[in-house]
């Protein structure tokens, strides 16, 4: 008999697999390389056919799947590549339509989108697991402030002002590394830190100003938070809500250009107990005021700083995050799949299991990775890297090794993808500063356009 305060595992699969197999399943991927491993664990259903939709082959292994078509799509940044690529699949090429159809001609098949889509059908084809129009909405960081005070939770000061306002606002409300201005979501969803602006003086606030009054109504201004960025992530469900352990976020700092170098996360740091504490107490309250207000079902996260203060929130991600991905992966929990079925109505999910499963589980096996994005165009390439005193330097994957990097294209240009093998990762420090000799030991290998870049310090302790 399975404990019952542990996550019956087995009876999941055997529920997804009841659900997946002997259907077509059209996965979507802004890279195909992205898909690999989810296409991997979905073969393990018993799908009928699996195709992959996505804009290009990206860096790594492509997926096992009985059909790969592409968009070829590209943008100039991030969002710019992520937008035109999910247009690129919401309103499809007769190119695109045309391979779809050959695959699924009779239109039964259902599509697996990475959480992002504002459409409930990609390619013609229902999503399964649509996240709804009530939940996606605030995501919108202009809103969220509101969400925050309902639930509770202790946040900075900030103003919500149209554009024009924004420097009057800032002056009111800076500290001593000044403001930061974040848009409204105009031109829909943004992550990134590619809609975010740090603003230390008078020339900072009127280039911002003059960027946000392409893309924003509206925009949010609050003081800079010093300390380390961070989030921690839950899972609603129709019983309860499952909380896990805090993920430190590796947003680095520009200071020389007043902006951010977001590079992904990992949950290799462990902060004071206070401020896990708060963070977790943070993440059940936003979970329960989500649950009331609008019906949510499904995975979140909440992103913010640690400061000398204690947490402080910045935005809320209602969807799975990379954050998710750093607790389920290691522990072989395939949330991907259990969250679309709770969304669907197909999966009766103890909150209370699935959190101390992962708690149980993420206190030995962490995870997580750094992605750094470029601009130009690059081959692929890749190494292993092995840390040296405070540099990293490159080594042959069959020595002794930390962990491995790889170069290749991306929606927005190039990537890197640097993957740190977690057996050999420090718990507890923060990681941050490893991303610095990581991204040197980049520049060194292969040439890449990076600014030089600051960890933020660890201000909790």
């Amino acid at each position: 008999m399975s404990d019952p305060g542990v996550l019956d595992l087995d009876g999941i699969n055997r529920a997804i697999t009841a659900r997946f197999r002997d259907r077509k399943w059209i996965f979507v991927a802004d890279d195909a390389a992205a898909a690999t491993r989810p296409v991997a664990a979905l073969r393990a259903h018993h799908p009928e056919a699996i195709m992959v939709v996505a804009a290009m082959e990206g860096a790594g292994d492509l997926p096992a799947a009985d059909r790969i078509a592409y968009t070829r799509t590209t943008g100039r940044t991030i969002m710019e590549g992520f937008r035109s690529f999910h247009d690129s699949v919401v309103h499809p090429s007769p190119r695109l339509a045309a391979a779809v159809d050959a695959f699924d001609p009779h239109g039964e098949a259902r599509v697996l989108d990475m959480a992002f889509s504002r459409s409930p059908t990609l390619a013609g084809r229902r999503i399964y697991g649509w996240r709804r129009a009530e939940w996606t909405a605030l995501e919108d960081k202009t809103l969220v402030d509101r969400l925050w005070d309902d639930a509770g939770v202790h946040r900075a000061p900030s103003a919500i002002v149209d554009v024009a306002s924004a420097q009057t606002a800032a002056d009111a409300l800076e500290g001593d590394l000044g403001t930061v201005w974040v848009a409204d979501n105009r031109e829909g969803w943004h992550g990134g830190g590619e809609y975010t602006q740090w603003v230390q003086s008078k020339e900072d606030a009127e280039r911002a100003t003059a960027w946000f009054s392409n893309r924003a109504d509206v925009v949010r201004v609050m003081p800079f938070l010093d300390g380390l960025p961070c989030s921690i992530h839950g899972v609603v469900t129709p019983k309860g809500i499952a909380v896990f352990r805090p993920v430190e976020l590796f947003i680095l700092r520009v200071p020389t250009e007043s902006r951010f170098f977001y590079a992904q996360g990992a949950n290799f740091w462990d902060p004071p107990p206070h401020v896990r504490d708060e963070m977790r107490g943070a993440a059940r309250a936003v979970g329960e005021a989500l649950r009331d207000r609008v019906d949510y079902v499904g995975a979140f996260g909440i992103d913010g700083v640690a400061t000398r203060e204690g947490f402080r929130p910045t935005e809320l991600n209602p969807r799975r995050t990379i954050g998710h991905g750093a607790h389920y992966r290691p522990l072989g929990i395939p949330l991907d799949s259990m969250e679309r079925m709770l969304i669907e109505g197909d999966l009766d999910l103890d909150a209370a299991s699935l959190e101390r499963t992962v708690l149980e589980g993420t206190e030995q096996s962490r995870y997580g990775g750094m992605m750094f994005p470029l601009a130009e165009e690059h081959r692929e390439a890749s190494t292993a890297f092995a840390f040296s005193g405070s540099e990293a330097v490159a080594v042959d994957e069959s020595d002794d090794h930390d962990g491995t990097m790889a170069i290749g294209p991306s929606v927005f240009g190039s990537v890197v993808i640097v993957r740190p093998d977690p057996e050999r990762a420090p718990i507890g420090p923060p990681m941050t500063p490893r991303v610095i000799p990581l991204l040197e030991l980049a520049k060194r290998l292969w040439d890449i356009d990076v600014p030089a870049v600051e960890p933020a310090p660890d201000c909790s302790r």
